[in-house]
């Protein structure tokens, strides 16, 4: 139950599954976290709400991820999950509600498994912009300069 009366900050936190299984080839984890993390990092700042890839295949390392799997320390009990993307922020109710509901909406679109998308070409063009180079696009192909 909530008490909205008195704007006491509540944390909310939700999963959203990953759809490796209908997609078992596309590389989720690498679309949601861009180049160097920058999509995740930009995507809680837009949301104003903390984002967490979890699950089995959030690790790089698969042997790690394994053998962390394997230990029982509860720190990893997750990796016994399917691949979600954990989503939470901590403020009065009504916004707290709002912002779940914006990062819900920006995250379904890096769930999408299309190769040639505009998620994809945005973070390659912030990518290609903060290392200094310049690049047209003609069609499908990429002409780059350095400068």
């Amino acid at each position: 139950m909530l008490d909205i009366t008195r704007d006491r900050p509540i944390k909310i936190a939700v999963r959203v599954q990953v759809p490796v299984r209908d997609h078992p080839k596309f590389n989720f984890v690498g679309k949601l976290l861009g180049p160097k993390g920058n999509s995740l990092k930009r995507l809680q700042e837009e949301t104003m709400c903390k984002m967490a890839v979890l699950g089995k295949g959030s690790m790089r390392d698969r042997k790690k991820e394994e053998e962390l799997r394997l230990s029982g320390d509860p720190r990893y009990a997750h990796l016994s999950e399917d691949l979600h993307v954990e989503i939470s922020t901590y403020t009065a109710p009504a916004e707290a509600h709002a912002r779940i509901a914006y990062a819900l909406a920006e995250v379904r679109r890096f769930l999408v498994p299309v190769s040639t998308n505009t998620v994809n070409n945005s973070a390659m063009t912030r990518l290609a912009l903060r290392k200094g180079i310049k690049f047209s696009r003609f069609g499908s192909t990429t002409v780059s300069v350095e400068p």
